[in-house]
C-alpha cells in the first residue's frame, strides 16, 4: 500500500530530476528514496522515471500521475493545517438543530451574542420539530439539540431543561374569549371548534409531553385543520382563528391586538431544553457555545415572550 511519504518522494524526484537531490530534500537516504519510488512503481503496475547514469527523467506514465499526485498533497496539507486550526480552537464548527418557535428570536439572539465572543465559530442550524430533531441527533448530523424532553423510557438521549413554555390561547380581536384574563380547557372545549385551531399542540403530542397531556385528561381533537406553525401565525396574525399554541410560538406573531391567555384547569407546560445523545462527546467549541445557552437561554426567551405576557 502507498503512503505519501511515497508520493512526496515521486514529487521531489520529479522535481529535482535527481535522486540525490530528493533525498537530501526529504531527509532520507538515497536508498530509502529508491525504494519508495520502486514501490510506487510497482502499485501502479508502470515506470515513472528513466534512470541512467547521468540524468534521471519522468516517464509519460509518471507524467499523467503528476498532477494527480500535486493535488493529493496538496489537499492533504490544507488538511492537516485546518486540523491543526481546529484542535486549537481556532475554528468551530457548530452543528445544531432547533424547534421553529426557538428559530424565531431565541436562537438568533443567542448566535448573534456568541459570536462577538467568539467570531471564528460557524453554526450550521436546522429548524424542524421535535420528532425531526431526535432523528438528526440519531443519524449524528448534528452535535446537539434544542427541543422539548423526550419520552423518559427513552435512555438514547441526555436532556438538561432551560425553561417551561406554557400553553395559551392566542386570542385575535373579536374572538368571544379575548377580554378573558384566562379560560379552562373546559370553557375551550365548549366553544366552536371552527373558530380556533390546535394542531401545534397535537403535534407537540409527543415524548414526555405527551404523557403530560393524557395525564391532564385533554381529549385533543381528531382533525387538524393547520398543522404548520407558520401558517398557523398567519392565520392568526389575519385575525381568522384564534390559536392554541406555547407562548414561544404566539412571540412569533407581528399583530400588534393579539393576546395570550393562559389556560387553566389544569396549567399545560412544555419543557424546553438541550438534547443530545448519551454516547456523544462534544468539541470544547461545542461545549463552549452550549454553556453560552444554559446561560442566556432563559433571558432571551423571556424578552421574545415579554410583550404576550399579561
Amino acid at each position: 500500500m502507498i503512503t505519501l511519504d511515497d508520493i512526496r518522494a515521486f514529487l521531489a524526484v520529479a522535481k529535482h530530476e535527481s535522486f540525490v537531490k530528493a533525498s537530501e530534500e526529504l531527509f532520507i537516504t538515497p536508498p530509502a528514496m529508491s525504494r519508495r519510488i520502486k514501490k510506487l512503481e510497482e502499485f501502479v503496475g508502470g515506470a515513472l522515471f528513466e534512470r541512467t547514469t547521468q540524468m534521471v527523467a519522468i516517464t509519460p506514465s509518471g507524467q499523467v500521475l503528476l498532477e494527480r499526485a500535486e493535488a493529493a498533497l496538496h489537499e492533504f496539507e490544507a488538511f492537516k493545517e485546518f486540523a491543526s486550526h481546529f484542535a486549537k480552537d481556532d475554528i468551530v464548527k457548530i452543528r445544531f438543530a432547533c424547534m421553529w418557535s426557538t428559530a424565531g428570536e431565541v436562537v438568533p439572539g443567542l448566535i448573534r451574542d456568541y459570536i462577538k465572543i467568539n467570531e471564528s465559530c460557524e453554526f450550521m442550524v436546522q429548524d424542524g420539530d421535535a420528532q425531526s430533531i431526535e432523528k438528526l441527533l440519531k443519524d449524528r448530523k448534528i452535535d446537539f439539540g434544542i427541543s422539548m424532553r423526550p419520552d423518559r423510557s427513552d435512555n438514547v438521549f441526555r436532556f438538561e431543561p432551560l425553561c417551561e413554555d406554557p400553553i395559551m390561547l392566542a386570542c385575535p380581536p373579536k374572538f368571544q374569549l379575548y377580554n378573558r384574563s384566562q379560560v379552562t380547557w373546559e370553557e375551550l372545549q365548549s366553544v366552536n371548534p371552527n373558530k380556533y385551531d390546535w394542531g401545534v399542540l397535537k403535534s407537540l403530542s409527543i415524548g414526555e409531553f405527551s404523557n403530560t397531556v393524557h395525564l391532564a385528561k385533554i381529549s385533543l381533537m381528531e382533525e387538524t385543520k393547520i398543522s404548520h406553525l407558520n401558517t398557523q401565525i398567519n392565520f392568526l396574525d389575519a385575525h381568522l382563528r384564534a390559536i392554541i399554541m406555547p407562548r414561544l410560538g404566539i412571540s412569533l406573531s407581528r399583530a400588534r391586538k393579539i393576546r395570550a391567555i393562559p389556560i387553566t384547569e389544569p396549567e399545560l407546560k412544555r419543557e424546553i431544553g438541550i438534547l443530545s445523545l448519551r454516547t456523544s462527546h462534544s468539541s470544547m467549541g461545542v461545549c463552549s457555545f452550549v454553556q453560552h445557552i444554559r446561560e442566556h437561554f432563559l433571558a432571551h426567551y423571556d424578552r421574545a415572550t415579554a410583550h404576550f405576557t399579561l
